[in-house]
């Protein structure tokens, strides 16, 4: 990067030397100058672009799953079928059923896990890792990743906006028996939930245009 860097003010102080040459040593009309200028202009932005889009940060996914294996920092996911691979981040956390974190060597083969991941520079990197049990995981059909768009003030109903399909909303209904917590594991009330706010939300299909809500994680 910092070659790049250094590469970009050689850039634009070698033009600027050539452009000030041009005006002092020949009589190039001011419009062509100005026209040069801007030429080099979209060219040092193209340069930044380019480099701004090495470092980009895809959003967030979650998967559900059942591990198929787990060697050193990578592993194997089957979720419905498809398969995944992951690097565990350095950083990834790890919770048990009773929302207590964990120990990477804690996780085995065969376990029912939620896994949250963040990709960087083409590597999918699983952040956190979460221990699912399987009874409970009956119904559940999907997980969602996106930002509450409206909350009711009467009912506890609210609407998700996916971030992998924002012209999409999901309204879901929050009972007694949806888990709410943070991504640090700390129980939330659902009047903790704010409008704004990134969560991953599972959550069942019905008949009803309202989707029951199993667990919210808030992501901020």
């Amino acid at each position: 990067m910092t070659k790049k860097i250094f590469f970009i003010l050689f850039l634009v102080s070698g033009f600027s030397f050539f452009v000030s040459s041009v005006s002092a040593q020949s009589p190039t009309p001011e419009s062509d100058i100005q026209k040069l200028r801007e030429v080099i202009q979209q060219k040092v932005q193209q340069k930044l672009q380019e480099i701004g889009g090495e470092e980009k940060i895809n959003p967030k996914k979650a998967y559900l799953g059942t591990i198929t294996k787990l060697e050193k920092n990578n592993l194997s996911l089957d979720s419905s079928g498809q398969k995944y691979e992951f690097v565990i981040s350095e950083d990834a956390t790890f919770v048990n059923l009773k929302q207590m974190k964990i120990k990477i060597t804690d996780l085995k083969e065969g376990q029912n896990v939620l896994v949250l991941t963040l990709a960087k520079d083409k590597i999918v990197y699983a952040k956190k890792i979460l221990i699912v049990d399987p009874t409970k995981l009956k119904n559940k059909k999907n997980i969602a990743i996106g930002k509450i768009a409206d909350i009711s003030t009467t009912t506890s109903v609210f609407v998700l906006i996916p971030i992998n399909n924002n012209s999409r909303e999901l309204q879901m209904k929050q009972d007694s028996k949806t888990e709410i917590v943070t991504k640090d594991n700390k129980s939330l009330k659902f009047t903790d939930i704010k409008k704004g706010q990134k969560i991953v939300c599972i959550y069942t299909n019905n008949d009803n245009s309202t989707y029951p809500a199993l667990k919210i994680i808030t992501l901020n």
